[in-house]
């Protein structure tokens, strides 16, 4: 039952991914430049981009239909992506195998009739059978109609089915608000759709793109100056709309726990789990990169500027992060020696995390200093990481 629980719970967060991919397109698109460009390709005649309001209503229609999807109960959408994959199948009959994209179509669809997806076969029957060749064109739209009444009739049967969906839905959401109130029913959305997840693993998707077609164009390998650069670009290219930026804070979130969490099991083992099961989340330094990204308009910098700033603003994180980890060693060394505890590998586990405290802030301090001219304001983003080193050297005296 567990393992069934976790693969809905993936499956949740992986059919809901392409929303937010939809919304951070649709937010990129600009239809001003796109209208330009078709006026100077051969498109310019095409009825449909005759009118520009006609493509700021279709922007409109992709950010409702974004939203639909997102917040779309599971089975529903389960159900949704079903209908796509059968009528890709149906697309690619063309190029793949006739009986067995009927075959895959009723399986998906959950029928035993086969001859309702099977129309696109006629004329390849009648070329079997030896039919003249004036014949298959007459059976060739007989089958096209055919297909589409087929289509048409399953859009008329479920003509009603999202407006059923928005009534149950607003009943539901005057229902939860009456009762417990607004902030119940986010938290209630917020757990339902698993929004962290979702951003964190739509921003890694989008970061894994932006590393893939740097390294698909470049035949040398990147020395380590470009390395650096280049993880540093990737983060900035990756974080230019709100959603992006969402992803990349919700991540830095998930880094952030996680490091706490082994800096905790570093220490004191499977105990540490024991005696603070309610430890760090890890949304302090999310909060501090979404405060400082608003405050300094990083979305809206070229992506060089973007990449430069986003350098000092994760120097600052890392620094809260170290910070924390002081706060989580700083007890359990005291405590190690007050008790007098002659375990040796308790000792090397304290002293080396205390040694690494002392000396990579210190580090981050001297390599940031390298990259920037020292003024004030520097002084005072590196004076964090000095006075992490220095509480750890008066720890360790």
């Amino acid at each position: 039952m567990a393992a069934k629980e976790k693969l809905e719970a993936i499956l949740n967060v992986a059919l809901r991914v392409p929303s937010i991919m939809l919304l951070d397109v649709l937010y990129r698109w600009d239809v001003s430049s796109f209208f330009q460009q078709i006026q100077r390709s051969s498109l310019h005649n095409n009825p449909l981009f005759q009118y520009k309001y006609l493509a700021l209503n279709m922007h409109y229609v992709g950010y409702i239909l974004s939203v639909v999807l997102l917040t779309l109960p599971r089975q529903h959408l389960v159900q949704l992506y079903l209908y796509f994959l059968t009528a890709l199948l149906l697309y690619t009959a063309a190029f793949s195998g006739q009986l067995v994209v009927c075959t895959l179509c009723s399986c998906v669809m959950k029928t035993k009739q086969i001859w309702l997806f099977s129309a696109h076969m006629l004329p390849l029957l009648a070329r079997l059978c030896l039919v003249p060749l004036e014949t298959i064109v007459i059976i060739n739209k007989f089958a096209m109609i055919f297909t589409g009444l087929e289509v048409l009739y399953f859009l008329g049967s479920n003509l009603l089915v999202p407006y059923n969906l928005a009534k149950s839905a607003y009943r539901e959401l005057v229902q939860v608000v009456e009762v417990y109130g607004l902030l119940a029913l986010g938290m209630s959305l917020w757990n339902q759709l698993v929004v962290p997840v979702l951003f964190m693993v739509f921003w890694l998707v989008l970061f894994a793109l932006q590393i893939y077609s740097y390294f698909s164009t470049r035949d040398q390998p990147a020395s380590r100056e470009r390395l650096l650069f280049l993880f540093l670009t990737s983060i900035a290219e990756c974080c230019s709309t709100p959603y992006s930026l969402l992803g990349l804070v919700f991540t830095v979130s998930f880094v952030a726990l996680g490091v706490l969490t082994l800096c905790k099991f570093y220490l004191q083992g499977y105990r540490a789990f024991m005696n603070d099961p309610a430890m760090n989340r890890g949304m302090t330094e999310g909060v501090t990169l979404l405060i400082l990204a608003v405050q300094t308009g990083l979305i809206e910098l070229q992506v060089v500027h973007r990449a430069f700033l986003l350098s000092i603003i994760l120097f600052i994180v890392v620094a809260s992060i170290l910070q924390s980890m002081l706060e989580i060693a700083d007890p359990i060394v005291l405590a190690l020696g007050a008790s007098r505890d002659k375990s040796l590998w308790k000792h090397f586990r304290a002293v080396s995390l205390c040694l690494f405290l002392l000396v990579f802030p210190a580090y981050m301090a001297y390599m940031i200093c390298q990259f920037f001219h020292m003024d004030f304001w520097l002084l005072i983003i590196i004076s964090s990481s000095i006075l992490t080193s220095l509480q750890v050297g008066v720890l360790v005296l």
